[in-house]
Protein backbone atom coordinates (compact mmCIF):
# COMPACT_ATOMS: atom_id res chain seq x y z
CA UNK A 1 0.00 0.00 0.00
CA UNK A 2 1.10 3.83 -0.82
CA UNK A 3 1.74 5.92 2.13
CA UNK A 4 -1.26 7.16 3.63
CA UNK A 5 -1.63 11.49 2.09
CA UNK A 6 -1.30 13.70 4.98
CA UNK A 7 -4.41 13.84 7.11
CA UNK A 8 -4.59 17.81 6.46
CA UNK A 9 -5.05 17.16 2.63
CA UNK A 10 -8.34 15.35 3.18
CA UNK A 11 -9.62 17.13 -0.08
CA UNK A 12 -7.46 18.09 -2.68
CA UNK A 13 -5.93 14.43 -3.15
CA UNK A 14 -7.82 13.48 -6.34
CA UNK A 15 -4.74 13.36 -8.70
CA UNK A 16 -3.49 10.22 -6.44
CA UNK A 17 -3.00 7.24 -8.27
CA UNK A 18 -5.32 4.81 -7.17
CA UNK A 19 -5.81 0.79 -7.21
CA UNK A 20 -9.57 0.74 -7.20
CA UNK A 21 -12.50 2.66 -8.53
CA UNK A 22 -15.65 3.84 -7.01
CA UNK A 23 -18.58 5.98 -8.10
CA UNK A 24 -20.34 7.54 -5.15
CA UNK A 25 -23.78 9.44 -5.32
CA UNK A 26 -23.47 12.45 -4.02
CA UNK A 27 -27.32 13.83 -3.60
CA UNK A 28 -26.88 14.60 -0.66
CA UNK A 29 -24.33 17.05 -0.84
CA UNK A 30 -26.75 19.22 -2.96
CA UNK A 31 -28.72 20.45 0.06
CA UNK A 32 -27.52 24.26 1.84
CA UNK A 33 -27.21 23.03 5.55
CA UNK A 34 -25.23 20.24 5.95
CA UNK A 35 -26.50 18.29 8.96
CA UNK A 36 -26.83 14.19 9.03
CA UNK A 37 -26.86 12.59 6.21
CA UNK A 38 -24.79 15.32 3.77
CA UNK A 39 -22.17 15.20 6.67
CA UNK A 40 -21.75 11.67 6.79
CA UNK A 41 -21.49 11.62 3.17
CA UNK A 42 -18.96 14.39 3.06
CA UNK A 43 -16.58 12.24 5.74
CA UNK A 44 -16.99 9.43 3.78
CA UNK A 45 -15.63 10.67 0.49
CA UNK A 46 -12.91 11.99 2.67
CA UNK A 47 -12.20 9.21 4.03
CA UNK A 48 -12.08 7.60 1.02
CA UNK A 49 -9.74 10.41 0.04
CA UNK A 50 -7.30 9.92 2.69
CA UNK A 51 -6.58 6.46 2.00
CA UNK A 52 -5.27 7.19 -1.67
CA UNK A 53 -6.84 3.75 -2.30
CA UNK A 54 -9.73 4.69 -4.63
CA UNK A 55 -9.85 6.15 -7.75
CA UNK A 56 -13.37 8.42 -6.67
CA UNK A 57 -15.73 9.36 -9.15
CA UNK A 58 -19.32 11.29 -8.50
CA UNK A 59 -22.91 11.20 -10.21
CA UNK A 60 -25.83 12.66 -9.48
CA UNK A 61 -29.41 11.07 -11.08
CA UNK A 62 -27.01 8.54 -13.11
CA UNK A 63 -24.98 11.32 -14.04
CA UNK A 64 -21.11 12.20 -13.70
CA UNK A 65 -20.31 15.27 -11.75
CA UNK A 66 -16.82 16.65 -11.93
CA UNK A 67 -14.69 16.10 -9.16
CA UNK A 68 -13.88 19.45 -8.53
CA UNK A 69 -17.47 20.38 -8.48
CA UNK A 70 -17.52 18.11 -5.26
CA UNK A 71 -14.18 19.32 -3.95
CA UNK A 72 -15.33 23.00 -3.73
CA UNK A 73 -18.76 22.24 -2.42
CA UNK A 74 -16.51 20.15 0.72
CA UNK A 75 -14.20 23.34 1.15
CA UNK A 76 -17.08 25.65 1.45
CA UNK A 77 -19.38 23.54 3.07
CA UNK A 78 -22.76 23.13 1.50
CA UNK A 79 -24.01 22.58 -1.81
CA UNK A 80 -26.22 25.50 -2.58
CA UNK A 81 -23.63 26.43 -5.74
CA UNK A 82 -23.44 23.18 -6.54
CA UNK A 83 -27.28 22.30 -6.55
CA UNK A 84 -27.56 25.84 -8.49
CA UNK A 85 -24.83 24.71 -11.03
CA UNK A 86 -26.74 21.46 -11.81
CA UNK A 87 -30.30 23.30 -12.00
CA UNK A 88 -28.94 25.74 -14.11
CA UNK A 89 -27.27 23.61 -16.87
CA UNK A 90 -28.74 21.17 -19.02
CA UNK A 91 -27.00 17.96 -17.22
CA UNK A 92 -29.41 15.31 -19.52
CA UNK A 93 -26.49 16.24 -21.88
CA UNK A 94 -23.35 15.28 -19.60
CA UNK A 95 -21.44 12.48 -19.66
CA UNK A 96 -23.21 9.57 -18.11
CA UNK A 97 -21.32 7.75 -14.86
CA UNK A 98 -19.48 4.54 -16.46
CA UNK A 99 -21.26 1.69 -15.32
CA UNK A 100 -18.84 -0.66 -15.18
CA UNK A 101 -17.32 0.96 -11.91
CA UNK A 102 -19.15 -0.01 -8.50
CA UNK A 103 -21.27 2.40 -7.05
CA UNK A 104 -22.33 3.58 -3.56
CA UNK A 105 -25.34 5.47 -2.31
CA UNK A 106 -24.70 7.17 0.97
CA UNK A 107 -28.28 6.90 1.64
CA UNK A 108 -31.22 6.10 0.32
CA UNK A 109 -30.99 4.19 -3.34
CA UNK A 110 -33.52 5.42 -6.01
CA UNK A 111 -32.12 3.73 -9.11
CA UNK A 112 -31.63 -0.47 -9.52
CA UNK A 113 -29.27 -2.28 -11.16
CA UNK A 114 -27.78 0.99 -13.25
CA UNK A 115 -23.91 -0.52 -12.34
CA UNK A 116 -22.21 -3.85 -12.23
CA UNK A 117 -22.36 -4.11 -8.68
CA UNK A 118 -24.19 -1.80 -6.22
CA UNK A 119 -23.96 -0.76 -2.37
CA UNK A 120 -26.76 1.37 -0.38
CA UNK A 121 -26.58 2.49 3.14
CA UNK A 122 -29.29 2.44 5.63
CA UNK A 123 -28.99 5.00 8.65
CA UNK A 124 -32.00 3.70 10.72
CA UNK A 125 -35.32 1.77 9.98
CA UNK A 126 -37.03 4.24 12.18
CA UNK A 127 -39.46 4.65 9.45
CA UNK A 128 -40.65 1.11 9.52
CA UNK A 129 -40.79 0.38 13.09
CA UNK A 130 -42.37 3.58 14.11
CA UNK A 131 -43.77 5.64 11.14
CA UNK A 132 -45.99 7.41 13.39
CA UNK A 133 -43.41 9.15 14.53
CA UNK A 134 -42.00 10.55 10.68
CA UNK A 135 -44.51 12.60 8.18
CA UNK A 136 -45.83 10.44 5.88
CA UNK A 137 -43.50 12.03 3.00
CA UNK A 138 -40.59 10.92 4.89
CA UNK A 139 -42.04 7.29 5.35
CA UNK A 140 -43.10 7.02 1.79
CA UNK A 141 -39.64 7.86 0.45
CA UNK A 142 -37.45 5.43 3.07
CA UNK A 143 -39.81 2.69 2.35
CA UNK A 144 -41.47 2.74 -1.12
CA UNK A 145 -38.65 1.15 -2.85
CA UNK A 146 -36.47 -0.53 0.27
CA UNK A 147 -37.11 -4.20 -0.76
CA UNK A 148 -36.18 -3.24 -3.99
CA UNK A 149 -33.14 -1.48 -3.36
CA UNK A 150 -32.01 -4.38 -0.76
CA UNK A 151 -32.37 -6.51 -3.22
CA UNK A 152 -30.77 -4.82 -6.18
CA UNK A 153 -27.46 -4.25 -3.50
CA UNK A 154 -24.11 -6.25 -3.75
CA UNK A 155 -23.42 -4.70 0.11
CA UNK A 156 -25.87 -3.50 2.64
CA UNK A 157 -23.41 -0.59 4.72
CA UNK A 158 -25.15 -0.10 8.28
CA UNK A 159 -24.18 2.60 10.39
CA UNK A 160 -24.02 0.44 13.51
CA UNK A 161 -24.21 -3.11 14.65
CA UNK A 162 -27.68 -2.09 15.78
CA UNK A 163 -28.91 -1.16 12.63
CA UNK A 164 -27.71 -4.01 11.34
CA UNK A 165 -29.22 -6.03 13.73
CA UNK A 166 -32.99 -4.56 12.89
CA UNK A 167 -32.71 -4.36 9.53
CA UNK A 168 -32.08 -7.98 9.50
CA UNK A 169 -34.57 -9.03 11.40
CA UNK A 170 -37.16 -7.54 9.67
CA UNK A 171 -35.64 -8.30 6.12
CA UNK A 172 -33.43 -11.67 7.03
CA UNK A 173 -32.69 -11.78 3.07
CA UNK A 174 -30.10 -9.59 3.18
CA UNK A 175 -28.03 -11.51 6.08
CA UNK A 176 -24.77 -12.14 5.00
CA UNK A 177 -24.67 -9.22 2.87
CA UNK A 178 -24.48 -6.63 5.31
CA UNK A 179 -21.30 -4.62 6.72
CA UNK A 180 -21.48 -1.75 9.61
CA UNK A 181 -19.71 1.47 8.17
CA UNK A 182 -19.36 3.34 11.60
CA UNK A 183 -19.11 7.17 10.83
CA UNK A 184 -16.36 9.30 12.89
CA UNK A 185 -16.98 13.28 14.06
CA UNK A 186 -14.33 16.11 12.68
CA UNK A 187 -14.09 19.72 13.43
CA UNK A 188 -12.08 22.19 11.27
CA UNK A 189 -8.47 22.70 12.97
CA UNK A 190 -9.34 26.77 13.63
CA UNK A 191 -11.89 25.68 16.09
CA UNK A 192 -10.05 25.47 19.02
CA UNK A 193 -7.91 28.45 18.30
CA UNK A 194 -10.99 30.81 17.51
CA UNK A 195 -12.94 29.50 20.63
CA UNK A 196 -9.79 29.80 23.06
CA UNK A 197 -9.76 33.72 21.87
CA UNK A 198 -13.53 34.52 22.27
CA UNK A 199 -15.48 34.68 26.21
CA UNK A 200 -17.27 32.07 27.09
CA UNK A 201 -20.92 32.02 26.54
CA UNK A 202 -23.01 33.77 28.94
CA UNK A 203 -26.15 31.83 29.81
CA UNK A 204 -24.39 29.94 33.09
CA UNK A 205 -24.50 25.98 33.88
CA UNK A 206 -26.22 24.15 30.70
CA UNK A 207 -26.31 20.48 29.20
CA UNK A 208 -26.61 20.76 25.13
CA UNK A 209 -29.32 18.88 23.48
CA UNK A 210 -28.79 18.31 19.60
CA UNK A 211 -31.33 16.81 17.19
CA UNK A 212 -34.46 18.26 15.16
CA UNK A 213 -37.15 19.31 17.01
CA UNK A 214 -39.83 16.17 16.53
CA UNK A 215 -41.20 13.85 18.08
CA UNK A 216 -38.73 10.75 17.45
CA UNK A 217 -35.99 13.04 19.02
CA UNK A 218 -38.15 13.16 22.37
CA UNK A 219 -38.00 16.45 23.38
CA UNK A 220 -41.28 15.83 25.43
CA UNK A 221 -39.75 13.63 27.77
CA UNK A 222 -37.49 16.33 29.02
CA UNK A 223 -40.54 18.59 29.24
CA UNK A 224 -42.18 16.09 31.73
CA UNK A 225 -39.20 16.00 33.95
CA UNK A 226 -38.98 19.56 34.23
CA UNK A 227 -41.82 19.50 37.02
CA UNK A 228 -40.18 16.82 39.15
CA UNK A 229 -37.98 17.52 42.14
CA UNK A 230 -34.96 16.11 40.56
CA UNK A 231 -34.84 18.04 37.67
CA UNK A 232 -36.00 21.59 40.01
CA UNK A 233 -33.26 21.14 42.28
CA UNK A 234 -30.56 21.42 39.32
CA UNK A 235 -29.30 24.90 38.08
CA UNK A 236 -29.00 23.58 34.69
CA UNK A 237 -30.23 25.20 31.60
CA UNK A 238 -31.50 22.95 28.41
CA UNK A 239 -29.74 24.72 25.24
CA UNK A 240 -31.89 23.08 22.66
CA UNK A 241 -29.80 22.60 18.91
CA UNK A 242 -31.60 22.24 15.72
CA UNK A 243 -33.93 22.93 13.59
CA UNK A 244 -37.67 23.15 14.18
CA UNK A 245 -39.26 20.47 13.06
CA UNK A 246 -43.24 18.74 12.97
CA UNK A 247 -45.65 19.08 15.52
CA UNK A 248 -43.45 21.59 17.28
CA UNK A 249 -46.12 23.79 18.32
CA UNK A 250 -47.89 21.03 20.50
CA UNK A 251 -44.26 20.82 22.44
CA UNK A 252 -44.30 24.33 23.07
CA UNK A 253 -47.57 24.46 24.13
CA UNK A 254 -46.81 22.25 27.04
CA UNK A 255 -44.84 24.37 28.17
CA UNK A 256 -44.94 27.11 31.28
CA UNK A 257 -43.43 30.14 31.62
CA UNK A 258 -41.11 28.69 34.67
CA UNK A 259 -40.17 25.94 32.72
CA UNK A 260 -39.63 28.26 29.10
CA UNK A 261 -36.86 29.72 31.39
CA UNK A 262 -34.99 26.70 31.63
CA UNK A 263 -35.11 26.34 27.68
CA UNK A 264 -32.87 27.85 25.56
CA UNK A 265 -34.02 27.11 20.77
CA UNK A 266 -31.18 28.01 19.22
CA UNK A 267 -32.53 26.88 15.78
CA UNK A 268 -29.96 25.59 13.07
CA UNK A 269 -26.68 27.31 13.63
CA UNK A 270 -23.18 26.76 11.88
CA UNK A 271 -20.78 24.29 12.98
CA UNK A 272 -18.88 26.53 14.68
CA UNK A 273 -21.66 27.78 16.87
CA UNK A 274 -22.64 24.01 17.35
CA UNK A 275 -18.49 23.42 18.71
CA UNK A 276 -19.02 26.26 20.65
CA UNK A 277 -22.14 25.22 22.45
CA UNK A 278 -21.22 21.99 22.96
CA UNK A 279 -17.59 22.71 24.12
CA UNK A 280 -19.12 24.61 26.70
CA UNK A 281 -21.69 22.79 28.54
CA UNK A 282 -21.40 20.15 31.00
CA UNK A 283 -22.54 17.37 29.23
CA UNK A 284 -25.37 16.24 25.96
CA UNK A 285 -28.40 15.36 26.70
CA UNK A 286 -29.72 12.66 23.56
CA UNK A 287 -32.79 11.47 24.50
CA UNK A 288 -34.08 10.14 21.43
CA UNK A 289 -36.91 7.27 20.81
CA UNK A 290 -34.29 5.61 18.45
CA UNK A 291 -31.15 6.07 16.48
CA UNK A 292 -29.11 4.32 13.95
CA UNK A 293 -25.66 5.73 14.82
CA UNK A 294 -25.88 9.08 16.81
CA UNK A 295 -22.90 11.34 15.64
CA UNK A 296 -24.05 14.17 17.86
CA UNK A 297 -23.22 11.78 20.86
CA UNK A 298 -19.77 10.78 19.21
CA UNK A 299 -19.44 14.62 18.59
CA UNK A 300 -19.89 15.73 22.13
CA UNK A 301 -17.41 13.02 23.42
CA UNK A 302 -14.55 14.72 20.67
CA UNK A 303 -14.70 17.34 23.32
CA UNK A 304 -14.57 15.63 26.39
CA UNK A 305 -18.35 15.56 27.11
CA UNK A 306 -20.09 12.61 28.54
CA UNK A 307 -23.50 11.67 27.75
CA UNK A 308 -27.23 11.74 28.97
CA UNK A 309 -28.58 8.99 26.24
CA UNK A 310 -31.87 6.66 25.98
CA UNK A 311 -31.22 3.41 26.42
CA UNK A 312 -32.36 1.70 23.05
CA UNK A 313 -31.30 1.55 19.78
CA UNK A 314 -27.51 2.58 18.91
CA UNK A 315 -26.46 4.87 21.86
CA UNK A 316 -25.17 2.16 24.70
CA UNK A 317 -23.04 0.63 21.06
CA UNK A 318 -21.49 4.44 20.51
CA UNK A 319 -21.72 6.03 23.91
CA UNK A 320 -20.24 2.96 26.27
CA UNK A 321 -18.93 4.09 29.11
CA UNK A 322 -19.12 7.74 28.42
CA UNK A 323 -22.57 7.63 29.15
CA UNK A 324 -26.15 7.85 31.47
CA UNK A 325 -28.96 6.02 30.29
CA UNK A 326 -32.50 6.40 30.63
CA UNK A 327 -35.55 4.59 29.57
CA UNK A 328 -36.84 6.86 27.30
CA UNK A 329 -40.80 6.67 27.64
CA UNK A 330 -39.83 7.30 31.66
CA UNK A 331 -39.25 11.08 32.86
CA UNK A 332 -39.08 9.79 36.00
CA UNK A 333 -36.04 7.45 34.79
CA UNK A 334 -34.92 10.48 32.61
CA UNK A 335 -34.92 12.70 36.10
CA UNK A 336 -32.91 10.14 38.10
CA UNK A 337 -30.25 10.17 35.65
CA UNK A 338 -29.87 13.27 35.19
CA UNK A 339 -29.33 13.91 38.64
CA UNK A 340 -26.89 10.88 38.87
CA UNK A 341 -25.05 12.42 35.82
CA UNK A 342 -24.74 16.07 37.19
CA UNK A 343 -22.78 14.71 40.58
CA UNK A 344 -19.52 16.35 39.95
CA UNK A 345 -18.20 12.86 40.81
CA UNK A 346 -19.75 11.21 38.45
CA UNK A 347 -19.36 13.68 35.67
CA UNK A 348 -15.74 13.72 35.99
CA UNK A 349 -15.36 9.90 36.09
CA UNK A 350 -17.21 9.10 32.94
CA UNK A 351 -15.86 12.07 31.20
CA UNK A 352 -12.50 10.27 31.13
CA UNK A 353 -13.93 7.80 29.25
CA UNK A 354 -15.85 10.66 26.38
CA UNK A 355 -12.33 11.25 23.80
CA UNK A 356 -11.35 7.91 24.00
CA UNK A 357 -14.25 6.35 23.05
CA UNK A 358 -14.85 9.01 20.29
CA UNK A 359 -11.53 7.93 19.22
CA UNK A 360 -12.66 4.39 18.13
CA UNK A 361 -14.78 6.21 15.45
CA UNK A 362 -12.07 7.40 12.99
CA UNK A 363 -11.86 7.92 9.17
CA UNK A 364 -9.75 5.04 9.04
CA UNK A 365 -12.63 2.48 10.65
CA UNK A 366 -14.81 4.34 8.32
CA UNK A 367 -12.89 3.52 5.39
CA UNK A 368 -12.20 -0.10 5.63
CA UNK A 369 -15.65 -1.90 4.82
CA UNK A 370 -15.55 0.29 1.68
CA UNK A 371 -12.32 -0.80 0.83
CA UNK A 372 -12.99 -4.50 1.69
CA UNK A 373 -15.98 -4.60 -0.67
CA UNK A 374 -14.47 -3.21 -3.20
CA UNK A 375 -11.34 -6.02 -3.18
CA UNK A 376 -13.89 -8.58 -3.24
CA UNK A 377 -15.64 -6.73 -6.42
Amino acid sequence: MDALPNPDDAVGTFNIVKTRRLTVEIGPLLESQWTGIPVFTRRLVEALLRTGEVDLSFCFNLTEIPAAKIEAAIKVGTGTFLRQEFEDRNYSRSRMLDVTVPALYPSVKKSFDACVCEASTVHDISTLVMPENHEEANVAYHMDDLEQELASDEVIFCVSEATKAALENYYPSVTGKTSVLYQYADWPDDFALMERNLPRIDIGRYAVVIGTIEPRKNLAVLLRALTLPEVERSDLKFVIIGRVGWLVDKFLSELTPAQRERLVFSGFVSEFIKYRLIAGAAFMVYPSLYEGFGIPAVEAMSLGKPVLASRTSSFPEVIGKAGVYFDPLSASDFAAGLEEIDNETKLREISAFARPQSEKFNWRRMAEPVLEWLTHT
